[in-house]
């Protein structure tokens, strides 16, 4: 079966590595993609990762003005010449857009966000309020529209039965444990002290993040200890100054192309975001070993619930509550959890196993 995979752009980004772990895992001898992109390519764009893995990449290059106009018309172009057995989207334009051809194939569109939180702290209440009815609105008319996360199906509150399920994956290859003395290589190359403890946080800098409790929550519960942050964001320029007296605690990364490795060389990490999908971010960390200090918001509790690793949560937005739960957990314990958080992707959070979900949707869909 010929699958239409359908998305505003290659941005490197968390929906575009599950993109790629979707489609790298499929079974060609029963699925056949083509991704479709409606925007030119961004400078960070995974466009020649998706080349190079054989996956045909084809694009509408139209700006957002354009799209408006245009894009249904040149999909419904597309769609006559590949001829595929259904489409699959993600996000608000890939999502909208293909929802405009119900009817005419069966459309799976992935929702990786509860749009009435992440939009309107994204775009502001008018504007994100707007989007969040337009969204699910059109969720409400697809063949199936799939969740990252339990979580995020509740708060979407749909009464339909087109909904399912379907938790992201990380690479387990890319994203593994590294040996001790692989560790203290990466630690030498990444200019990171060799005997140190150190904390990592990965992701956008923005109050969805809510970056200076994880800041805060970790000085006060290891004073020795080093913070690393990898990503920016609107708040960057901010945390640099507040923390510049902090220097030898605190260091901001900025963006980085090889996080893996970053995750390789640290002890813990911690995410202190009020808002998630499925967080990749800590989906990746785990699959290094990584014992993860977590918000207590339903999308991380879905994660660790019923693990060794759910102790580690803290209340949302309480730097107190962080502090207090890194100071209770010390080097004696990191082994034997971070061996618990690399046992628990590979059992649910391979990108494989993200994969089979999808095609058997796909196969599920192909028969009705």
């Amino acid at each position: 079966m010929k699958i239409l995979y359908v998305v505003s752009t290659l941005k490197r980004c968390g929906p575009t590595n599950q993109l790629f772990g979707i489609i790298r895992h499929l079974d060609r001898s029963r699925f056949e993609p083509t991704v479709l992109t409606l925007s030119p390519e961004p400078a960070e764009s995974r466009r020649d990762d998706f080349a190079a893995a054989g996956i045909t990449v084809r694009s509408l290059a139209l700006g957002r003005v354009a799209g408006a106009v245009f894009a249904a018309r040149r999909l419904a172009r597309v769609i006559a010449e590949l001829r595929p057995g259904l489409l699959h989207s993600q996000g608000f334009r890939g999502d909208l857009l293909c929802a405009q051809s119900r009817g005419v194939l069966p459309h799976v569109a992935t929702v990786r966000n509860y749009p009435y939180k992440d939009y309107v702290m994204t775009y502001g209440r008018v504007r994100g309020h707007w989007m969040a009815r337009r969204h699910l609105g059109c969720l409400q008319q697809v063949a199936a529209a799939v969740f990252v996360s339990q979580a995020i199906r509740d708060m979407a509150g749909f009464s339909t039965t087109n909904t399912r399920v379907v938790h992201n994956g990380v690479d387990t290859e890319l994203y593994a444990p590294a040996a001790a003395e692989r560790r203290r290589q990466l630690r030498h190359n990444l200019g990171l002290p060799p005997d140190r403890e150190i904390f990592i946080s990965t992701g956008h800098l923005d109050p969805r993040k809510d970056p200076a409790v994880a800041i805060d929550g970790v000085l006060a519960g290891r004073r020795d200890a080093l913070l690393l942050l990898l990503g920016s964001g609107t708040l960057r320029n901010e945390l640099e100054s507040r923390y510049r007296d902090r220097a030898g605690q605190v260091r901001f990364a900025g963006r980085v192309a090889n996080v893996h490795e970053y995750l390789q060389a640290s002890d813990w990490f911690v995410s202190a975001s009020l808002a998630e999908g499925l967080p990749n971010a800590v989906l990746e960390a785990l699959a290094c070993g990584l014992p993860c200090f977590l918000s207590d918001i339903a999308e991380h509790r879905e994660i660790v619930a019923g693990t060794p690793l759910a102790p580690l949560l803290f209340r949302a937005g309480d730097r107190e509550a962080l502090g207090g739960a890194v100071a209770a957990y010390g080097k004696a314990a990191r082994e034997e959890l971070g061996d618990a958080a690399r046992r628990l992707v590979e059992r649910e959070f391979s990108q494989k196993t993200m994969s089979e979900r999808y095609q058997a949707l796909y196969a599920e869909l192909a028969g009705r």
